[in-house]
């Protein structure tokens, strides 16, 4: 390259060169959207343009999943807080109901003591007054104490028990048995 080339290329004016630049970009541009404008226009699609629309298209699918999937968790969420107050009230009912049955079987228990105490009383006077005790009811009084002592029976009713058992004698029953 000579001199005079050199001068030539210091001497370019960068002004007409960015306004040249700027231009044929603008034309670019221009042309690039009339093509599209009249592809538009006669209903074709590019290849470019179909790949937009199916983004587009699947950016929209997406957002529609995303809200049903958004609804049925809401929707899943308050089922299984109703299912956990449901459950959480029926313990509570069973817990109440397990401490009314407790107190029931605790007084049936009591009442049990009670009646088998009493019929100990009844039997050690009953005896006392025999001054023995009836062969046909050793069994049954052993059964009434035994009972009476499973259920958590006092130690007054041992006293009577043992002194039936230890200083009464047991009495021979005779039955007749009719015959017609």
């Amino acid at each position: 390259m000579d001199m005079e080339e050199i001068r030539a290329l210091t001497t370019i004016d960068l002004n007409s060169v960015f306004v040249s630049v700027f231009i044929i970009l603008l034309s670019f541009k221009a042309v690039v959207s009339v093509l599209e404008w009249t592809i538009h226009k006669l209903g074709l699609e590019t290849k470019w343009m179909r790949k937009k629309r199916e983004e587009h298209d699947l950016i929209i699918q997406t957002s529609q999943n995303l809200s049903a999937l958004q609804q049925k968790h809401n929707y899943d969420v308050r089922q299984s807080v109703k299912m956990q107050e449901q459950l959480a009230d029926s313990m509570k009912k069973i817990t109440e109901n397990e401490l009314i049955r407790d107190k029931q079987i605790h007084a049936l228990l009591r009442g049990n003591k009670e009646l088998l105490g009493a019929e100990i009383d009844k039997r050690y006077r009953q005896y006392i007054a025999l001054d023995g005790i009836p062969e046909s009811d050793v069994e049954e009084f052993d059964d009434i104490y035994t009972a009476y002592k499973d259920l958590g029976g006092n130690h007054s009713r041992d006293t009577k028990y043992f002194y039936v058992k230890n200083h009464l004698s047991v009495i021979p029953v005779k039955t007749k048995l009719v015959m017609d």
